[in-house]
């Protein structure tokens, strides 16, 4: 779909999507309500953001395995957030 009603909201530091996909659920699987219990799923400190690979590893791995590392991860640094817009 390349334009909507809710392209303005949206928006995003004033640029609005030039493409969207709009998804109808027909079915959902519960899970059991015992592992979201057991996985401590909103104790933060329960988390281990550490345990997965960084972006720029998973990158690096599959899609630029020719690049050094680095060069990835100053790419997808601190300042990656702010030129994705």
């Amino acid at each position: 779909m390349r334009d909507a009603p809710w392209f303005d909201a949206m928006a995003v530091r004033g640029r609005r999507p030039v493409l969207a996909m709009e998804v109808t659920v027909e079915e959902v699987f519960y899970h059991c309500a015992k592992a979201f219990l057991r996985s401590r799923l909103w104790e933060h400190e329960a988390w281990e953001p550490d345990a997965m690979p960084s972006r720029a590893q998973i990158v690096h791995a599959l899609e630029r395995t020719d690049e050094p590392l680095e060069v990835i991860e100053k790419h997808y640094g601190p300042d990656y957030a702010n030129t994705l817009y």
